[in-house]
C-alpha cells in the first residue's frame, strides 16, 4: 500500500521452511561452482567436497537466523550444523541418491538423480524445520 509520504510499504511473512528453501537453494546452486560439483563426487573427504558442504552449512544456518524472532540456544545452532554438513556429506559424496535409484530400478537420468538428490536435501530441511526451538516460528 501506498503510505502517505508516498513510501511502499508491505509486509512479508516468511516461514522457517521458506526461509530453509533460500538458505538451500543459495547454498546448492547459486553458490556451488563446476569444481566443486564435479570433484565433490571423487571421494568422501575431497577439498570441493568440504568446501561446498561448508557453504551450503553456513547458507542454511544464516537463512535459520533470518528466521528467528528472539535468541536461540547455541547448541541448537551446533546441532543444526553437524546435521546439516553431515547430511550434505552423505547425499553428496555416497553417491547414495545412485544406490536409491539402483534399489528402486529407477531409470539412470542426469535430470532424474538431480530431482531425487533434491528432495533428500529438502527433507532434511524439514527435520531442521521441525527441531527448531520455539524462537523460530514455523508459521
Amino acid at each position: 500500500m501506498l503510505a502517505n509520504d508516498s513510501t511502499f510499504e508491505k509486509e512479508i511473512t516468511v516461514c522457517t521452511f521458506g526461509w530453509l528453501l533460500v538458505g538451500h537453494l543459495v547454498g546448492d546452486w547459486l553458490l556451488q561452482n563446476d569444481w566443486m560439483a564435479t570433484q565433490k563426487r571423487q571421494g568422501y573427504y575431497t577439498p570441493a567436497g568440504m568446501l561446498h558442504y561448508s557453504i551450503y552449512t553456513v547458507s542454511i544456518l544464516a537463512a535459520l537466523f533470518l528466521s528467528k524472532t528472539e535468541d536461540v540456544p547455541f547448541t541448537f545452532w551446533v546441532t543444526a550444523g553437524v546435521i546439516v554438513f553431515a547430511s550434505h556429506w552423505l547425499i553428496d559424496a555416497t553417491n547414495i541418491v545412485d544406490r536409491w535409484m539402483r534399489l528402486l530400478r529407477q531409470s539412470d537420468l542426469a535430470w532424474l538423480r538431480i530431482v531425487i538428490d533434491q528432495i533428500a536435501h529438502i527433507l532434511v530441511l524439514v527435520v531442521i524445520a521441525l527441531l527448531a526451538p520455539d524462537a523460530i516460528p514455523r508459521c
